[in-house]
């Protein structure tokens, strides 16, 4: 993710500060300049979330991170990384043939497999303190899964919010998980990784993310526009930078509270983050600017 929004706006725009460098354990591939940057708005609304009790917590949205009663959960081999990576975005498991197709090749698949999931049993008996013939790579079919019994990840919890955002029939349940969504998206999925299979599930990640962060300042602009304003703050600071639909919705409820200079500020920072990718705002973007401070 380009570099989180720094400058304040008449105390609007939020300043950002680093997360700290990894530790040895699931997060160890990541390489510091990779790792988000999170707004204090989310830090005080709280972010990630707290895994069900007798469960892993598996963070895959922004850095990775395994965890087990508030301790890490660390792995010496960088197959078992990988494959806990792929599995925690898999609800449903991968088969053998579709991990070695997706995380290695070779005649050497089956064997990094084997031991990846040596790893992965090994490291969680060791946290929970279980006999040795505990497994927690289980196999379904023809699948490796991770049992939702074993494991609570906040990939799984984050589509469940956005999937119940989309078919609530009550705006309150619809906010209610869109704020959870907006919560639990740290940043960008597997922060730091840059495997090929990756980059769609983060860029479908990120959509999702940009989409709850716009219905939810829409549901609640009426109502509450400050809120909505913060909401959208956030969602340019953190989740979608380049989006000209999230900075136009933020700069007309602005607009509409009658914050002009904040306007100002959020069309030249719109235009900030385009010339780092080597746009300018689209004429549909000059127009909402140009409506709103004439």
């Amino acid at each position: 993710m380009a570099e989180s929004i720094a400058k304040r706006d008449r105390g609007e725009h939020l300043a950002t500060t680093p997360s700290q460098p990894d530790q040895p354990g699931f997060r160890s591939a990541v390489s510091e300049a990779e790792v988000p940057r999170v707004s204090s708005a989310s830090a005080r609304a709280g972010s990630g979330f707290v895994a069900a009790a007798g469960k892993a917590k598996v963070e895959v949205l922004g850095v990775p991170r395994l965890s087990y009663g508030g301790a890490e959960v660390c792995f010496g081999r960088a197959e078992a990384r990988e494959l806990l990576a792929l599995l925690a975005v898999s609800r449903d498991g991968v088969s053998a043939e579709g991990i070695a197709e997706t995380l290695w090749s070779g005649e050497v698949a089956g064997r990094r497999l084997d031991s990846a999931v040596r790893e992965i049993n090994r490291a969680m008996r060791q946290a929970v303190g279980c006999a040795a013939g505990v497994r927690f790579v289980l196999k379904s079919g023809e699948r490796r899964v991770l049992p939702a019994a074993s494991f609570d990840a906040d990939f799984w919890r984050f589509e469940d919010a956005c999937k119940l955002a989309s078919i609530a029939d009550e705006d309150a349940v619809r906010v209610a998980a869109l704020q959870e969504a907006l919560a639990l998206y740290r940043g960008p999925l597997l922060a730091g990784r840059d495997d090929l299979w990756v980059l769609p599930l983060r860029q479908a990640a990120q959509r999702q993310a940009a989409d709850a962060a716009e219905r939810m300042a829409e549901l609640v602009r009426a109502d509450d526009p400050g809120r909505a304003v913060d909401v959208l703050r956030l969602a340019v600071e953190c989740i979608d930078p380049y989006s000209e639909t999230l900075w136009c919705l933020l700069m007309s409820v602005q607009g509409e509270l009658g914050r002009l200079p904040a306007v100002r500020r959020s069309f030249e920072l719109l235009r900030e983050r385009l010339a780092e990718i080597d746009a300018v705002p689209s004429p549909q973007a000059r127009q909402v600017y140009e409506r709103l401070v004439r």
